[in-house]
């Protein structure tokens, strides 16, 4: 019942610019795209390659929800990536994006500005992404996350029968970045790693990561697990980064006269240097929205981590049943 036509996200960069595609797996263990997002807002920036399966998105609105603010995420970050012309993106641990940036001199102010822009759209694209990654899970495991995670407890004592999984979590610092998680399954990952079946091994992968059958290890790449902790320390620097520039965003937006000045100053026409404080407005009123994103990322770190533990300790399975 667990992981039926699940779907995932692939991170696709061509050209310094960035798409996400849906993918799905079939029973053989192929991939084939559902969609392509290609950012922005509305139905054109979503190129479909399987609108029956993509139907399954549009139909759950939480997972519709984080596609539509994934894209405009991506909109935000591929506008930045063509201001920084030095940045470059790739993907890496975790299916997330990390930059190199080529060298600027110390005194290139504009030069600094459009790296930090880059860097903090990359954040936000990641934060958002992670979004979407948890959503598609949640809707391709029958019941939720807590209860595949039931179920698979379940095939395991199949298996090994006298396992205690556990999770024990703290909150206290995750504001601070920091999610004190400590994952157990309560059976060393060598007494099922040969006999797993397929479909347990892809709840134990999207749980625990790829790895962790052969190393050992709950908080391997690719998995939720690892995947919180890395999410809650980026929310964290996101938002010490924007409670930095807060005070001078909101000063920007007060002088568009001088925004106007300095524009014409770098050397834009002046019909450009006009249109720049619209845009400078709009890019603020966005930025100013973090906290409130944020917000709900940190409180999806704390539902999803809350699930896992409940399909851990059997309580989502009894929750189901009640």
């Amino acid at each position: 019942a667990v992981l039926m036509g699940a779907m995932a996200t692939e991170l696709e960069i061509k050209e310094s610019s960035v798409r996400f595609v849906v993918v799905k797996e079939d029973d053989a263990g192929e991939k084939f795209p559902v969609a392509e997002v290609i950012g922005g807002t509305g139905p054109e920036t979503t190129v479909l390659k399987s609108e029956a399966d993509y139907k399954k998105v549009t139909e759950t609105a939480p997972a519709l929800a984080a596609v539509e603010a994934c894209s405009a995420q991506l909109l935000k970050l591929n506008d930045a990536l063509k201001e920084a012309s030095m940045v470059g993106v790739s993907v890496g641990p975790g299916n997330r994006l990390k930059y190199v940036a080529g060298d600027i001199s110390a005194d290139d102010a504009a030069a600094k500005k459009q790296l930090d822009d880059a860097k903090l759209a990359i954040q936000g694209f990641n934060n958002s992404y992670f979004t979407v990654k948890y959503q598609l899970v949640q809707m391709g495991m029958s019941g939720g996350i807590g209860a595949a995670i039931s179920e698979m407890i379940t095939e395991i004592k199949k298996i090994v029968s006298d396992i205690k999984p556990t999770l024990v979590v703290n909150y206290e610092k995750l504001q601070e970045g920091e999610l004190d998680i400590k994952p157990d399954l309560g059976i060393s990952h060598s007494k099922i790693a040969n006999v797993c079946p397929k479909k347990l091994k892809k709840v134990l992968d999207a749980v625990f990561g790829e790895k962790f059958l052969t190393t050992g290890d709950p908080m391997s790449e690719g998995g939720l697990i690892g995947t919180l902790v890395d999410t809650a320390k980026q929310c964290a620097e996101l938002m010490s980064k924007f409670n930095e520039s807060k005070d001078a965003l909101q000063e920007l937006m007060s002088d568009p006269s001088g925004i106007v000045t300095k524009t014409t100053e770098a050397g834009f026409s002046q019909m450009q240097a006009m249109k720049m404080p619209g845009k400078v407005s709009s890019n603020v009123k966005q930025a100013m929205t973090t906290p409130i994103i944020l917000a709900g990322l940190f409180k999806t770190i704390k539902d999803v981590a809350g699930e896992i533990q409940a399909g851990l300790s059997g309580t989502a399975g009894a929750a189901a049943d009640a």
